[in-house]
């Protein structure tokens, strides 16, 4: 075997280690990729969470201020005052805006944690569509790094003249359009 044909061996062997290692990158993205997708899954079960939660404290809430609101109401009725009227109705007010407010801060909060967490799922997602792309590029850049490397190393061949075969001999077609030629030249020579 000639130094041509071992070359030629060494561009294609290189050509398919392009191709393997953009092959490997992809798969290696297209796995990240599927993380990230079970991620951002992940992230919308717990805004789902947190919203089923904040709903459940603000009931839990709101039954807790009407329990107490009838134990005032109770209490300032037992001891004869009217509560329709003055500070008895005054301190069922208070207790009541102050409930109202606290109802309102959880529903605040847990709606902010919520959309952090949809907002997180919504950045798994997109960083999952980017890594589909780059596993696509990687495969397409093996292919074009195969091509480029066997161009590289073909460029780096000596030029083949006509009748002259790839090394040790044997027929092949004459370039000159004679037909066939069973010189035995080798490759590169005069």
């Amino acid at each position: 075997m000639g130094p041509a044909a071992l070359a030629m061996i060494g561009i294609g062997a290189q050509a398919g280690g392009n191709i393997l290692s953009g092959f490997y990158k992809r798969q290696q993205l297209k796995n990240e990729a599927a993380i990230a997708q079970y991620n951002s899954f992940i992230m919308r079960n717990q805004a789902e969470s947190i919203r089923m939660r904040t709903k459940f404290q603000q009931e839990r809430t709101a039954e807790e201020s009407a329990r107490i609101e009838g134990e005032l109401r109770s209490s300032i009725g037992g001891a004869g005052i009217v509560s329709t009227q003055g500070a008895p109705l005054l301190a069922l007010a208070l207790q009541k805006s102050e409930a109202d407010l606290q109802n309102y801060l959880i529903g605040y909060e847990g709606r902010i944690e919520e959309q952090q967490a949809l907002n997180k799922a919504l950045e798994f997602g997109m960083q999952r569509k980017m890594l589909k792309i780059g596993a696509r590029q990687a495969a397409v850049g093996g292919f074009l790094g195969a091509g480029a490397t066997t161009m590289q190393g073909l460029s780096m061949l000596p030029e083949k003249k006509p009748g002259t075969s790839l090394g040790g001999g044997g027929s092949m077609v004459n370039i000159s359009g004679s037909g066939f030629s069973n010189t035995g030249a080798v490759y590169g020579a005069p």
